[in-house]
């Protein structure tokens, strides 16, 4: 958007009001998707859980062989497995807890706080956002231009770089392949700067 604007010839205050109102508009965006989605999982494993716990009451002789079946599909003895499932049959929680971590491959306990994602999703955004827009409340368009886009490859270079060191992969390669990514997103914004312009002149 910052490019495209630039390169539209919009002056640096213009580019600056854009760039914030953008900013905020998608890190209200993304918060509440993510919140949304943060609160619909956590229904979701809330529900599966109470499920189990209902089922482990009204039939626990078919939870324990259900529990039973699943030991064994990992490889334990048939005999360990019923031990195993008879000892956990005793204790409904921690049966429930291993059946759900097992079947369902979900989490039991403590789940995501969905206003915790949604902040710290908005808080990142927000702090990536900044580093292109900073220079147009300081430099006027052309020079604005160069500085945002130049600490924008450093910072793209640098999470590159930090993703690579954090997945094991190799840093110079990671640093390169986010760079080029972002590289990409700010010619498809330079293109719409020099396009649009022109179609509707």
């Amino acid at each position: 958007l910052l490019t495209g604007l630039a390169v539209a010839h919009f002056s640096s205050k213009t580019i600056a009001v854009g760039g914030i109102a953008e900013m905020a508009a998608s890190a209200l965006s993304m918060s509440a998707g993510v919140y949304l989605s943060s609160q619909a999982e956590n229904d979701l494993f809330r529900g599966a859980i109470a499920d189990e716990l209902a089922e482990m009451d009204d039939h626990p002789e078919v939870e324990r062989l259900e529990l039973q079946y699943l030991l064994e599909e990992e490889g334990i003895p048939q005999k360990d497995a019923h031990a195993v499932s008879e000892i956990l049959a005793r204790y409904p929680n921690s049966h429930v807890r291993m059946t759900v971590e097992k079947e369902l491959g979900l989490a039991f306990g403590e789940h995501r706080t969905a206003l915790g994602d949604a902040f710290v999703v908005a808080a990142m955004f927000i702090l990536a956002a900044w580093v292109p827009v900073f220079p147009y409340f300081v430099w006027e368009t052309h020079a604005a231009l160069a500085v945002s886009l130049g600490a924008t490859a450093v910072a793209l270079f640098g999470l590159g770089t930090f993703k690579g060191y954090v997945s094991g992969m190799r840093r110079l390669l990671s640093g390169l392949y986010v760079l080029g990514v972002g590289s990409v997103a700010a010619l498809m914004g330079f293109a719409v700067g020099e396009l649009v312009p022109r179609l509707i002149s």
